[in-house]
């Protein structure tokens, strides 16, 4: 039964079944097995609109949804505050940690180098550090 459901068992039979077939019949073939699927889907469908009516009957489903709703009024105000703080922190986070905030030592790229370093350090003394630059390590230029 295994086997019969497998993947490798469905293409072997599909494999078998082009080999049979003309390009003609083969189109048929999927035009069928496409109308199996929609057929599928509609009941899917159908089944879900039943339970949707069972769990919220058409008589009550507006008293029904209004007392949801106020049940989870609450929950979502929550929700969105929470998501709102977090989107200010990770903006202003963003800002303050890459050299946009007060304080923070602006970094650039090392000339002749793959590494950051502070950029007021090399501004002030570029001939220093280029002449510098392969007597000491990226760390000791910091």
């Amino acid at each position: 039964m295994g086997e019969e459901i497998s993947m490798s068992y469905v293409l072997g039979r599909l494999r078998e079944k082009e080999r049979d077939l003309g390009a003609e019949d083969w189109m048929n073939c999927v035009l069928e097995k496409l109308k199996e699927w929609l057929e599928v889907l509609e009941n899917f469908g159908a089944s879900l609109i039943g339970k949707v009516d069972e769990v919220f009957p058409p008589e009550t489903r507006e008293e029904l949804l209004r007392h949801w709703l106020r049940v989870a009024t609450p929950f979502i105000i929550g929700t969105v505050a929470l998501l709102l703080f977090i989107w200010f922190c990770r903006c202003c986070c963003r800002c303050c940690c890459r050299g946009g905030g007060r304080g923070a030592v602006k970094m650039m790229i090392a000339p002749g180098r793959g590494g950051l370093i502070p950029r007021p350090g090399f501004e002030a003394n570029p001939r220093s550090y280029f002449r510098d630059l392969r007597g000491k390590p990226l760390d000791e230029l910091l």
